[in-house]
């Protein structure tokens, strides 16, 4: 049974969860969305909610997102570390997108192997925060 869509808005939920790190989380295949809920809701201190985004411009439908509030780098990679077991873990090819503001960096199977590309996607997601 899919988890409630949480109705906070997302200033509110960045607000009270306190954190200073907002990704947002896009999966390829939807029926995916709830395993990976319930993979990230076991990150100590990291907040997940979903929610429904609208779609991209020239597309029909409503994308059910993840969105997920951190409060470090380090929050942020231990995040990031779960992924590739997630995605392997699927029957079939799943691909990830983390996007935090106009930054986005998009995982597969093969490109998460290396554990130092954890830290590597963190570094892209975060800049210069």
């Amino acid at each position: 049974m899919p988890e409630p869509i949480s109705p906070q808005e997302p200033e509110t939920a960045t607000e009270a969860a306190g954190a200073p790190f907002e990704v947002v989380l896009t999966v390829s295949e939807q029926a995916d969305v709830g395993p990976l809920f319930r993979r990230l809701s076991t990150v100590p201190e990291a907040t997940v909610t979903r929610r429904r985004s609208g779609p991209d411009e020239g597309e029909l439908g409503v994308v059910e997102v993840l969105q997920l509030l951190v409060p470090s780098a380090a929050v942020l990679t231990v995040a990031i570390r779960t992924l590739p077991a997630f995605i392997r873990s699927r029957r079939s090819s799943v691909t990830v997108t983390l996007t935090r503001g106009d930054r986005s960096v998009t995982l597969t199977g093969e490109n998460l192997d290396d554990p130092q590309k954890a830290f590597e996607i963190a570094d892209r997601l975060l800049g210069d925060d």
